[in-house]
């Protein structure tokens, strides 16, 4: 049965029958080739030692093409370690290390770098000090002190967002940081309103057609069983609305997706049931036994819900969402459960390599607000970091991820275009020893001078821990991934493996 039958039949099952699992449930075929034991993983986790990286021009093979003229960011845990010898300290969990952002601006085919370590309170607290002073979300130090606030912790490590010609660096337990596009320096935090300070602002925040941000902030330490504030902000404006929603129970989220109508949350049995544990991970433990919830907010009333019961998973990314009267459809990157964040994160900053291969697939959920029922449809396609052209309403559009193969040893090495409804994949397979990091879908409609049938770009950084030992970037024309890369521009210097990133034209 083809994948577009599957969903119509789901689609269908869900206005009249109960939630099940369903899904294609076929291995993808992996080579056989094993890594070779030279590799230095560890480089993935290296921390940066200065507070800064000078413009760097950088090998460039290929062509880049003219319409990109601007500037690629990205932004991931830097700062791992401190110290030496008896006064060495070292995180153990991948969340935990200072936010640095690295900038690649590309300009007449070609393209330098440029990087800074965000300076947050945190960072400057500990830069004075010389040693780091606070636990970390996963970590703990010898002769830590107490955090005054949630920004007194806050490492500003996850995400990126354009926002009223400033760059937000994004952390998930507390404010936005402001930091200016053009030279990298930290502008300070961003308040949306002083009864707000210092809440959690997820890392992931969507923009709407209309140009409005939407974001959560999720606090499992509120109330009884948690809660999450929804934000509503206007460019220019600000802040427009907020709206608190209780939890069914305190299940840990890191993103969401949204259509033209909804805000769309999903709360895995990962749940926060120890407030008194060592670090804010070692607060949470799998309880599947609960199952997961879909959650369907109305964006011009919060107060309007839907809750869907769905099997027991976990959830870091979304793809597109997409709604058709009451027929929802929400694709996501779907584990089987929390091991990554339990254990999978602390093994790769302590070895380079996890135990077990953490998977995550690209799967759907499809809903009926009127029938209240769910189902939940698996593909055999290994899907993170998923990316995708935000200003396409249909849900066959692509979306763009990582997968791994064999050789990798549990690291991205693959560059995946799936679509949800036909099930089709394009891919690119990297070479051994090169681990690559979240696709960023530049459209056409973004690039002046650019015809609105091009089918746009992915930019891609890549580590290689291999012979070359290099970090770089490839380019790729979005409708055609299994040709490989049409630009690439390299250099030494090896840049430890960031979270998220974002493209700005003419910075």
């Amino acid at each position: 049965m083809q994948r577009r039958d599957f969903l119509k039949q789901s689609i269908g099952a869900i206005t009249a029958a109960g939630a099940a699992t369903s899904g294609l449930a076929n291995a993808m075929a992996m080579s056989d080739f094993v890594a070779k034991p030279t590799f230095d993983w560890h480089l993935g986790w290296k921390s940066v030692t200065q507070d800064s990286f000078s413009p760097l021009k950088m090998k460039v093979t290929g062509s880049i093409p003219t319409a990109l003229n601007g500037a690629f960011f990205r932004n991931g845990p830097a700062k791992m370690e401190r110290g030496s010898g008896e006064n060495a300290q070292r995180y153990t969990h991948w969340f935990d290390g200072d936010g640095m952002v690295q900038k690649f601006s590309i300009h007449n085919g070609q393209m330098t770098h440029t990087g800074q370590f965000i300076h947050t309170q945190k960072y400057q607290n500990e830069e004075q000090a010389q040693r780091f002073l606070y636990n970390g979300a996963g970590s703990v130090l010898k002769n830590s002190i107490g955090a005054r606030n949630n920004d007194s912790i806050n490492t500003a490590n996850t995400a990126l967002q354009v926002w009223d010609e400033q760059l937000l660096a994004l952390w998930e337990g507390g404010s936005a940081v402001q930091m200016n596009p053009h030279d990298l320096s930290t502008v300070g935090i961003k308040t949306w309103q002083e009864n707000l300070a210092q809440m959690p602002f997820s890392a992931h925040p969507l923009v709407d057609k209309k140009g409005h941000m939407w974001n959560f902030g999720f606090a499992p330490y509120a109330g009884r069983t948690g809660k999450i504030v929804i934000y509503h902000i206007a460019p220019k404006t600000g802040l427009q609305q907020t709206g608190i929603i209780d939890l069914p129970f305190k299940g840990y989220m890191h993103d969401f997706a949204q259509t033209n109508e909804s805000l769309i949350f999903l709360i895995p049995p990962y749940t926060f049931t120890k407030a008194k544990a060592r670090t804010f991970v070692d607060g949470f433990e799998w309880n599947p036994s609960l199952g997961s919830r879909l959650l369907v907010v109305s964006k011009n009333d919060f107060r309007q819900q839907k809750w869907f019961e769905l099997p027991a998973g976990f959830v870091f990314h979304f793809g597109h969402a997409t709604q058709n009267k009451a027929n929802l459809q929400v694709n996501l990157s779907w584990y089987e459960n929390a091991n990554l964040m339990q254990t999978g994160m602390t093994e790769l900053m302590k070895t380079g390599q996890q135990r077990t291969k953490d998977e995550a697939v690209a799967a759907t959920i499809v809903a009926n607000l009127n029938t209240g029922k769910a189902k939940l449809v698996k593909s055999d396609t290994l899907l993170e970091f998923p990316s995708f052209d935000e200003s396409m309403d249909h849900q066959d559009s692509k979306i763009f991820g990582v997968g791994h193969s064999a050789q990798s040893l549990g690291h991205a090495d693959k560059l995946s275009a799936w679509q949800p409804y036909q099930g089709e994949v394009d891919q690119f397979q990297y070479a051994a020893g090169i681990m690559v990091e979240e696709p960023i879908f530049v459209s056409a409609k973004d690039l002046p001078g650019t015809k609105s049938s091009h089918p746009g770009y992915i930019l891609q950084t890549f580590l290689d821990v291999g012979l070359n030992k290099q970090s770089g970037v490839n380019i790729f024309e979005a409708n055609n991934l299994s040709a490989g890369p049409i630009a690439q521009a390299s250099m030494k210097r090896l840049l430890p493996l960031g979270f998220h990133g974002t493209y700005m034209n003419a910075v």
